[in-house]
């Protein structure tokens, strides 16, 4: 007898399964892309955000009188609060709402260099050595609010109505504050 009568024919494998992968890696690149996209799209919105904030400095680094600059502080808080919120504030009413919006650490210094200047808008200015000053120093009240104020945090930005309509809460412990945030209270927030 021949012992090589006795051998098998070869045997071929099993067929391979047409993903090489284990399903459990599958599944964690889709999770882990789903999480790169939803990273990005929270990106995207971050810089779509402060692209406002951006451009708002730009326009103040070339506007010259208050009323400008007002208008500015307007337009940029429109971008990011409620439009029946601050529209309608003018004056001392539009000061404490962007007092309130600002953090507690810079509140005092904008009160300080925004002073009386919501009000002198609408006044004419004699001197221009007055009016450049005042201009000045409204303007880094301006910058002071846009940098720091925006974009708003998402409990301050549902906080401001109730900050510039309660009477109980201060702003802080400055004569100029406590008066705009009476201003706001007694006229709930109309045209001054």
């Amino acid at each position: 007898m021949d012992p090589l009568a006795q051998l098998s024919d070869i045997h071929l494998p099993a067929n391979v399964h047409g993903y090489l992968i284990a399903p459990g890696w599958w599944l964690l690149a889709v999770i882990v892309l789903a999480l790169i996209i939803y990273g990005l799209l929270k990106l995207r919105q971050a810089m779509i955000k402060r692209q406002v904030k951006k451009m708002a400095l730009k326009q103040l680094s070339t506007a010259t009188d208050i009323s400008a600059m007002v208008a500015l502080l307007k337009w940029s808080a429109l971008q990011y609060f409620p439009r029946p919120q601050v529209a309608h504030l003018t004056g001392d009413a539009f000061k404490s709402f962007l007092i309130a919006t600002l953090p507690t650490k810079h509140q005092q210094k904008f009160t300080e260099l925004s002073a009386e200047h919501f009000v002198s808008v609408y006044q004419s200015v004699a001197a221009s050595t007055t009016a450049s000053k005042t201009s000045a120093e409204f303007s880094s009240a301006a910058k002071l609010w846009l940098s720091h104020a925006l974009p708003p945090r998402k409990d301050l930005a549902m906080l401001a109505p109730a900050i510039t309509k309660n009477s109980n809460t201060a702003l802080h412990n400055s004569p100029a504050a406590n008066k705009s945030a009476k201003v706001v209270i007694e006229n709930d927030g109309e045209k001054s």
